[in-house]
């Protein structure tokens, strides 16, 4: 399910407190990039078919692409400070500072415990926030941004320790490089989409497209585009109660048997198989066991 966001503030950032559910509720994904902290309470924390536990302090990061919820627990319900913000606001500052948002969801540890040395500072700069959106004073539109884009250094900064200065500069300069294709194929990845439409983008020839392709991301411009496609279907079979047939188009793939056969050999599950396993009922049902 994918939610719409409006900023109540003029600038696109809200802070809000939650209490999540003790029932699991969908899960869904929104445009926006969203960090939240656990201020009390306990619970679960579910991000597609990765689930973590939840302990006051700990924080959470949380992509424009990837479905997740919470869920308290029936004794001790959990209570989070969300931030949530145009990822825009970013891009007009520094667009390296995205780079902890553009995780592959199916690697990327979404949880900074209570127990890194990050947590306190971030937990601050999050508190920081919420009470300069929430007083209004003069000034307070400067001081959230501030706030927020301190926040969004020391993720950086926290994600890029364990490269070597090469690996970062690599990661960064290929970042840079390839940001107006995977823009387009993000956009775009549910239709008709070929490689000289990328080829455009990039000002390359389709030859010299495919290559940087492999060269870059380590997969070609067909895997990549396969892969955003498999993942929307999982986000559709998940969250929603269209058929089959359905999810097929609506996630890019032109045919239904080769959705089948490409899903099946991908996942390792049939769309019907993975859709009982990991739906919210049976995420319920195995939480029970």
């Amino acid at each position: 399910m994918r939610l719409t966001i409006t900023y109540e503030n003029n600038i696109p950032i809200n802070a809000f407190r939650w209490t999540p559910n003790k029932k699991l509720e969908p899960l869904h994904y929104h445009s926006s990039l969203e960090i939240g902290l656990c201020i009390s309470g306990s619970g679960v924390f579910y991000f597609g078919e990765k689930q973590y536990r939840v302990a006051i302090g700990d924080i959470f990061i949380v992509n424009n692409n990837e479905l997740h919820i919470a869920k308290s627990d029936e004794c001790n319900p959990s209570t989070y400070i969300f931030i949530n913000f145009d990822p825009r606001l970013l891009l007009e500052e520094e667009e390296s500072l995205l780079l902890p948002f553009a995780y592959n969801s199916d690697h990327f540890d979404n949880r900074i415990t209570s127990a890194s040395p990050l947590a306190e500072p971030l937990g601050a700069l999050i508190e920081e926030i919420w009470n300069e959106l929430d007083a209004r004073q003069e000034g307070y539109i400067s001081m959230a941004k501030s706030a927020l884009l301190e926040l969004c250094v020391l993720l950086l900064r926290h994600y890029s320790t364990g490269m070597s200065k090469f690996e970062w500069k690599r990661m960064t300069d290929t970042f840079r490089r390839m940001r107006p294709a995977l823009t387009m194929v993000e956009d775009r990845f549910r239709e008709p989409l070929e490689l000289t439409d990328i080829a455009e983008a990039l000002l390359l020839s389709p030859s010299r497209a495919s290559h940087l392709f492999q060269q870059e991301l380590g997969r070609s411009f067909k895997d990549y585009l396969l892969h955003l496609r498999i993942n929307e279907a999982k986000r559709m079979l998940i969250s929603t109660s269209l058929s089959a047939a359905d999810v097929c188009f609506g996630s890019g793939f032109q045919s239904i048997p080769s959705f089948y056969r490409l899903f099946k050999s991908i996942v390792g599950l049939s769309p019907l198989d993975y859709r009982n396993k990991f739906s919210v009922h049976a995420i319920i049902e195995n939480t029970k066991q």
